[in-house]
């Protein structure tokens, strides 16, 4: 009897997703601040009633939640730290008591009815796979953002960022929600989801990340707490008692969290050295479209004793230029740069400031950037001599 309860919600949900992109098409304020809190206040409490009669039991595992607590902070700090990179901008949440409390209300009552949900659903059914990804694909579709899907679908430049900074942040998040519900309770996930939504709703300003930095953090976020709860709770399996494959997966464990964080780093532009990819061949035979190049980031002594010759990447109208400087110039105490394409026949039109440079190239891989030389053309559906971040 109980399976067919948990049916019939998943059949409540499906309708429900149906009936969300309606409202949204005809009113999505309506829809945000009435339609989906109450129905997802309602479910919180019917499940509620029933977790009360003692039908399903969850892990109270004091040192999981204690776990958790810790990475959402490190999570946040780490996240906030990416506004000293990129920059700030205003929050676009308004910090009246009233607002915070209605945003609450809004947006993190269904997120815990969500995650309620997801463990009532999983714990009763952790041998039966179908459910636990029906479940799972439901869940992520409730929480897609459909208004700002329907306005970018007909631009698939628009609509690739989109499906990059949310969706698949949202689908690898999904997984680790199921699996930490899987474990015991709906608390783990719980705790980080709401430690990020406020952190969202209350601070003034927020993080300035474009598409790329944020779709990154978010999938690599999801991959490390999978791994980090995954070692954690295979530490406290009983049933593994070889203490060689313990230390092995403890090693393992640690190699991959220490490679992944320095990967994401590293992509993200937080070292002193940053990948950038090719997209024109201004610069045959030294490196080729679709090559990536590794540059060094400057420092404001470093960017007036640039020389001649040096390839340097700079900034021209929100691109980047990756070309070699063939003449020096000083002006009033102020540098310039003229700078070439090896292949290009004649000099760049503009002269390069020093505050548009970025860095100094200093090797290259060949041929790895082709991925994003092939989502540039199909967006832009033309060849460029800009070479692109």
């Amino acid at each position: 009897m109980r399976y067919i309860k948990n049916k019939g919600l998943l059949l409540i949900i499906t309708i429900y997703i149906f009936i969300t992109i309606s409202f949204i098409i005809i009113d999505t304020i309506f829809y945000t601040n009435i339609v989906n809190p109450l129905f997802w206040i309602s479910i919180l409490v019917y499940l509620i009633s029933d977790i009360k009669k003692g039908y399903i039991r969850f892990c109270t595992n004091k040192k999981y939640f204690i776990y958790m607590t810790v990475i959402s902070c490190i999570y946040i700090v780490f996240y906030f730290y990416m506004g000293f990179i990129f920059g700030f901008l205003k929050s676009p949440y308004n910090h009246g008591i009233i607002s915070i409390i209605k945003n609450i209300i809004i947006q993190i009552l269904p997120i815990i009815s969500i995650e309620v949900t997801r463990s009532v659903i999983a714990i009763r059914n952790k041998d039966n796979k179908i459910i636990l990804i029906i479940l799972t694909i439901l869940l992520i579709l409730v929480e897609i953002n459909y208004n700002t899907l329907i306005s970018v679908f007909s631009n698939k430049e628009e609509l690739f960022k989109f499906i990059c900074s949310s969706i698949l942040p949202q689908i690898s998040f999904g997984a680790l929600y199921t699996y930490l519900a899987l474990k015991g309770s709906y608390s783990f996930a719980l705790v980080f989801r709401i430690f990020k939504e406020l952190f969202i709703l209350l601070l003034p300003i927020l993080p300035d990340l474009d598409w790329y930095v944020i779709g990154s953090k978010d999938i690599i976020s999801a991959v490390l707490i999978y791994f980090l709860f995954r070692y954690k709770f295979t530490k406290e399996n009983k049933d593994i008692r070889e203490k060689g494959k313990n230390q092995f997966a403890k090693v393992s464990y640690i190699l991959t969290l220490v490679l992944s964080i320095t990967l994401v780093c590293f992509m993200l532009g937080l070292f002193k050295y940053e990948p950038i990819t090719i997209l024109s061949s201004s610069m045959v035979p030294t490196f080729n479209r679709g090559d990536i190049i590794i540059y060094k980031k400057l420092s404001e002594n470093e960017l007036n004793k640039i020389s001649e010759n040096s390839i340097i990447i700079y900034n021209l109208e929100n691109k980047h230029i990756v070309h070699r400087i063939i003449d020096k110039i000083e002006n009033n105490g102020e540098v310039f740069y003229r700078t070439k394409g090896d292949s290009n026949n004649v000099a760049d039109t503009n002269l390069v400031e020093t505050n548009q440079i970025q860095g100094i190239y200093m090797f290259h891989i060949k041929y790895i950037g082709f991925p994003s030389v092939w989502l540039y053309d199909y967006f832009h559906n033309k060849h460029t001599r800009l070479e692109i971040k």
